[in-house]
């Protein structure tokens, strides 16, 4: 599963932005999180139909990621159905979840595609850094973070049977460690309570560098997803589910 950040990172102290502290004068970069497939299949009256399941991160907590995480996620149902499209597939959804498909679409998409986002963080040595002189003279419990901590992870890709959810098919995409190194801007001060990941990634010194890393998992991740989807090996996913179908009556 995804650790939070803050309980990852703070151990003992919890620690919240100083609300005078200004952040250093830096950009924010944008990470791009696009793909566009490099061949393209016309798509036929005998094209499969495939229904998307909104991509989610394998703890449950898509609704509670904070930026750059959130757009990972997000761009990745647009750009996996872009991917599907360019494979000859027909497109269903993208759903939020396979209980919001009507019955109708249920029944008349050959199998669906389910995505799980899985993000493993390690500590590494990030962690409190010694604030300025100044800043100690004036604040005692003031520290600013910084350091390198890894992430790893994968993307797991799912076929199951639209109307149950019974399962297939799977392929995983693995995303290998990569380090992660930060030297955060802001002061954060131990007396405030409670550090969120929202309060940790406000600090462009440590979102910048979590960015540029899920950047390049998601150009490597997108790349390996597309060709994971043969739509001869789904021929044979869709026959197994219309199989299935026939012998409970469905």
């Amino acid at each position: 599963m995804m650790k939070k950040l803050a309980s990852l990172f703070m151990v003992g102290i919890l620690l919240t932005a100083c609300g005078t502290t200004k952040q250093i004068a830096t950009s924010k970069y944008n990470p791009q999180f696009t793909y566009t497939p490099e061949q393209r299949t016309q798509i036929s009256e005998s094209s499969l139909t495939a229904a998307i399941i909104d991509p989610v991160f394998s703890d449950g907590e898509d609704n509670n990621l904070v930026e750059p995480y959130k757009s990972f996620v997000r761009n990745m149902a647009d750009d996996f159905e872009e991917s599907l499209n360019a494979n000859g597939f027909r497109i269903k959804g993208p759903y939020k979840t396979r209980d919001e498909m009507v019955y109708t679409d249920k029944l008349n998409s050959d199998f669906a595609i389910e995505i799980e986002v899985e993000i493993l963080s390690e500590q590494g040595d990030f962690g409190k850094k010694s604030a300025s002189f100044a800043m100690q003279m004036m604040c005692k419990t003031c520290y600013k973070l910084g350091g390198t901590f890894y992430h790893k992870g994968r993307i797991i890709l799912t076929a199951t049977d639209p109307i149950d959810g019974e399962k297939f098919w799977k392929k995983t995409v693995d995303l290998d460690r990569k380090s992660v190194a930060t030297n955060g801007n802001l002061t954060f001060d131990g007396a405030k309570g409670k550090l969120t990941d929202e309060a940790i990634l406000s600090d462009i010194g440590i979102y910048n560098p979590v960015a540029k890393v899920l950047e390049s998992y998601y150009a490597d991740a997108m790349t390996s997803l597309s060709r994971q989807i043969d739509p001869r090996e789904m021929e044979q996913v869709s026959k197994q589910i219309k199989a299935k179908r026939e012998r409970v009556g469905q």
